[in-house]
């Protein structure tokens, strides 16, 4: 097993320790006797209540490591109460962030993908249930879990600065995860962007 594995299966045990009912309750969670039901970043995912095994619905496929941590600490992020403030910032202006801000290449890479084909890209953000916004050259909100959401905004490229994605949560995202689950969820929420662009991209044309 690597570490991810390792990681994964070490959050499952920890998500086994907490009160099944009082999730459902609280998250008003579809459940069975061998299920709790989830949809994250559109995508629905069944739990094992036993294992605490997180899987896609559609294919019973095992979710990822950031697919997984993500889920279980929306499910079970301790700490101040659950409130929406409304407004967006980017994760290293949250409110009450004190981490040192993160890049990644792949932000960039995707920005530059996006630039070369935006309508491929539009349409990539609507059948991943993006709306449109009225941000940036290019903007989309993405349902998270329960009431949360993330926006996106994207610049083209000129002759001054490279393409540029911004992604904003709401003010209060820390209230619901940790600084590095964000980073978790932005990293699933721009695969499924790629695996949607190139899927369309490579759809047969009438």
């Amino acid at each position: 097993m690597d570490n991810y594995e390792i990681s994964r299966d070490r959050a499952q045990r920890y998500f086994l320790r907490f009160d099944q009912g009082e999730l459902v309750k609280t998250w008003n969670l579809q459940e069975d006797e061998t299920n709790l039901y989830v949809d994250f970043l559109g995508v629905a995912y069944r739990i094992d209540r036993t294992s605490g095994a997180v899987l896609h619905l559609v294919d019973d496929v095992a979710a990822t490591y950031d697919q997984s941590l993500s889920i279980f600490d929306l499910l079970c992020h301790c700490g101040e109460e659950k409130i929406l403030s409304g407004t967006y910032a980017p994760v290293n202006s949250l409110r009450g962030n004190a981490a040192v801000g993160v890049t990644t290449d792949f932000y960039t890479a995707f920005a530059q993908r996006v630039d070369k084909d935006p309508e491929n890209f539009r349409l990539a953000c609507l059948r991943c249930g993006g709306q449109e916004l009225p941000i940036g050259d290019m903007g989309f909100r993405f349902p998270i879990f329960a009431e949360l959401e993330v926006q996106l905004k994207f610049y083209h490229s000129d002759e001054d600065f490279p393409a540029s994605i911004t992604l904003l949560w709401d003010d209060n995202m820390l209230r619901f995860v940790y600084y590095e689950t964000v980073f978790y969820i932005a990293s699933v929420l721009l695969r499924q962007l790629t695996e949607a662009m190139i899927e369309i991209a490579n759809a047969p044309h009438s």
